[in-house]
């Protein structure tokens, strides 16, 4: 959307445009989504929904005893013993939140990373199940370098080269709240990871969703590298297949936490007649919490099948404080699958939403933003993972 004879933002000198060829930076939309927030129709406020939200129905309590978990739970471990299943971790992002180091390299207890935690948990299923686990990273280029460095050091925790793999998301500018160029402090433009959303353009850009089919894998396991609780648990895998369902999404009941806050993230929801995930900056802050009962862990299953496609994601306008002043960054937000439609308007994926519990021995969602919860959290995560690395 670049008028004839102007020039575009992107062709400033100062943009490092190896970079962005290298790491698969999206022109086309990029251009269109500063044409949106040049004319007004992209905004911070223009993501809010203005519409009636309902809680959804069909929303399942996975089961951990009983008949049914133990059905489940052999649904699960068949395509376990398959070698049908592989872990995504996202470890992307900007590397900020921890005081400027990449939060899947800090030690979490007993000299182990969160990567290495993970990677544990996938060792043991390797073993317990006698097939290969793969364990695929998203990072970013704040994140790869440092994890990669990290994975030499620590000799890709025993598990082998072909099945730890890595990708990369994609990179993006950061612009003025008018739509211009930012420039930072340093007195170069400003570059980020815009968002989770990232995931199913660039594993298939990567070549890795190709390579995972090939050898025979049907379902991934996706979550956060900051939540350890999001294991390899069959019976999870077992509800997904159940239900034949395409994507997945672990979502808990919403509590108050430490703070006196409410929990905030996506929430299951009806929304246009719609079963969705809704992202939390998108509800209207009048709406009572406990109007969505649940909220998204984001674990998600996803049928490998269904996502080796184009997943068209809009983009939100976030903004942001750099160099002490605002700037504002386009993201895309992976829960958002949930809402999209094909060619003849029906869902792109049939929808399954699993209520898991949060903490205890079954517990899904442990998450570690800040430093302080990871000290919080340290002596609860070593309890929560004693049987399963």
């Amino acid at each position: 959307g670049v008028a004839s004879g102007a020039v575009s933002l992107l062709d400033d000198p100062r943009l490092d445009h190896k970079l962005l060829e290298e790491i698969g930076f999206d022109r086309q939309r990029f251009e269109s989504a500063r044409d949106a927030l040049k004319s007004g129709a992209l905004t911070d406020k223009s993501s809010l929904v203005t519409k009636p939200l309902d809680p959804p129905p069909g929303v399942v309590d996975v089961p951990f005893e009983g008949p049914e978990a133990d059905r489940l739970r052999k649904i699960g471990e068949a395509a376990l013993r398959k070698g049908e299943i592989a872990v995504v971790v996202l470890n992307g992002g900007m590397a900020t939140r921890f005081g400027n180091v990449v939060k899947g390299t800090v030690e979490v207890f007993d000299g182990k990373s969160f990567i290495g935690l993970k990677a544990a948990h996938v060792a043991k299923a390797r073993a317990k199940y006698g097939a290969p686990v793969p364990l695929v990273l998203m990072n970013s280029f704040a994140t790869d370098a440092a994890t990669k460095e990290h994975l030499a050091k620590h000799e890709n925790y025993g598990l082998p080269a072909a099945d730890l793999l890595t990708f990369t998301q994609s990179i993006s500018i950061r612009m003025t709240p008018d739509g211009e160029l930012f420039i930072g402090a340093d007195g170069k433009p400003s570059y980020y990871a815009p968002g989770h959303g990232d995931f199913f353009h660039s594993i298939r850009a990567s070549g890795i969703l190709k390579s995972l089919a090939a050898r025979g894998v049907t379902t991934l396991l996706f979550s956060n590298v900051d939540n350890l609780g999001a294991t390899v648990e069959p019976i999870i895998i077992g509800q997904h297949l159940a239900l034949a369902a395409q994507m997945s999404a672990e979502v808990t009941a919403k509590r108050r936490t430490a703070s006196g806050d409410w929990d905030k993230g996506g929430s299951p929801a009806v929304l246009d007649g719609r079963v969705q995930i809704v992202e939390g900056f998108r509800i209207p802050a009048d709406l009572a919490p406990t109007h969505l009962p649940d909220f998204s862990t984001n674990n998600f299953v996803f049928d490998l099948k269904a996502i080796d496609r184009d997943v068209p994601l809009g983009w939100h306008l976030v903004k942001k404080k750099v160099d002490d002043r605002p700037a504002v960054q386009l993201e895309s937000i992976a829960c958002e699958a949930s809402a999209v439609n094909d060619a003849e308007g029906a869902p792109l994926f049939k929808l399954g939403l699993l209520r898991v519990p949060r903490d205890g021995d079954h517990g899904r969602f442990f998450p570690v933003k800040e430093r302080v919860d990871l000290e919080e959290m340290r002596e609860i995560l070593k309890k929560r993972l004693a049987s399963e690395i």
